[in-house]
C-alpha cells in the first residue's frame, strides 16, 4: 500500500481550509451588497433623502430666482428671455433634482418589497456559503458550464432572499476538492491566498461607502433627529428666502 506524502495531506487541509475562508468572505461580501446595503440605502433614502431632496429643490429655486432677478436688473431684456436663460443655464442643477426625486421614488417603491431581517440574513448566509464554496467561479476556475449556470441561479435566489428556493440547492454539494499532483496544491493555495486578500479589501471598500457609512446616522435616533432637524432648518431657511425673492421678482415685473 503507497503511503501518501505529509506534505500532500498537509497543502490538501489547508486548501480545503482555504476554500472554505473564501466562501466565508464572498458571502460577507455579497451579503452586504445585496441585502445589507441595499436596506440601508432604502432607509436612508425614506428617513433622510427626502428630506435632502425637498432641500435641494429649494436650493435650485433659491438660485434660479436670484438669477433672475440678477439678469432683470443689469440686462435689458425681456422676462420670456430670461426664462430661456435660466432654464439653459440651469439644465444640469434640474437634472440632479429629478434625478433625486426619482431616487426617493424608487426608495418608496421599493419599501413594498420585503426585505430580510437581520435573523434571515444568517440562515440564508449558511445555506449560499456551502454553494459558493462548491460552485462560485471565484473559488472554483475549472467549473462546467452546467456548473456555472448553477451558481448563477442560486446567486439568483440569494439576491431575492429566497430561501427556501436555495434550500433546494443542498442536494448538489460536493466533495472537497482534490489534485493529483502536490504542485498544483501549492499553486492554488497562493491562488486562495490571494483571492481572500481581495476579497477582504473589496469589503472594506463597501464598508467605507454610502450606504454602509451613514448606518450610524439612520440607526440611532439621537444622530437621526439631529440630521433631520438639521436639513428641516435649512429647507426653512431656504423657503424663507425663496418666498422674499419672489417677492422682489414680481415688483420687477410690475415695473
Amino acid at each position: 500500500m503507497e503511503l501518501i506524502h505529509p506534505e500532500y495531506v498537509l497543502y490538501m487541509y489547508q486548501v480545503n481550509n482555504l476554500r472554505v475562508k473564501a466562501a466565508e468572505k464572498i458571502t460577507h461580501r455579497d451579503a452586504l451588497k445585496y441585502h445589507i446595503c441595499r436596506y440601508l440605502a432604502l432607509d436612508y433614502m425614506l428617513k433622510i433623502g427626502a428630506l435632502e431632496y425637498k432641500l435641494l429643490d429649494i436650493q435650485n429655486k433659491v438660485l434660479k430666482n436670484k438669477r433672475i432677478i440678477e439678469l432683470a436688473e443689469e440686462k435689458n431684456i425681456s422676462f420670456n428671455e430670461i426664462e430661456k436663460i435660466i432654464k439653459k443655464e440651469f439644465i444640469e442643477n434640474d437634472c440632479k433634482v429629478q434625478l433625486m426625486s426619482e431616487s426617493v421614488q424608487t426608495a418608496i417603491d421599493n419599501s413594498r418589497q420585503k426585505l430580510l431581517s437581520e435573523e434571515e440574513i444568517l440562515e440564508i448566509n449558511l445555506y449560499y456559503m456551502t454553494l459558493v464554496r462548491d460552485y462560485s467561479p471565484e473559488i472554483n476556475l475549472k467549473n462546467s458550464e452546467e456548473e456555472k449556470l448553477l451558481f448563477e441561479t442560486i446567486k439568483d435566489k440569494y439576491i431575492s432572499g429566497n430561501l427556501k428556493e436555495l434550500k433546494k440547492f443542498e442536494k448538489f454539494e460536493k466533495e472537497e476538492l482534490f489534485f493529483d499532483e502536490l504542485e498544483a496544491y501549492k499553486l492554488e493555495k497562493e491562488r486562495l491566498i490571494s483571492l481572500i486578500k481581495n476579497l477582504e479589501e473589496q469589503i472594506v471598500l463597501i464598508k467605507n461607502s454610502f450606504p454602509y457609512t451613514e448606518r450610524l446616522e439612520i440607526q440611532d435616533e439621537n444622530l437621526f433627529r439631529r440630521k433631520k432637524d438639521s436639513i428641516n432648518k435649512q429647507i426653512e431657511e431656504q423657503e424663507s428666502e425663496f418666498e422674499e425673492l419672489q417677492k422682489r421678482i414680481q415688483k420687477l415685473k410690475n415695473k
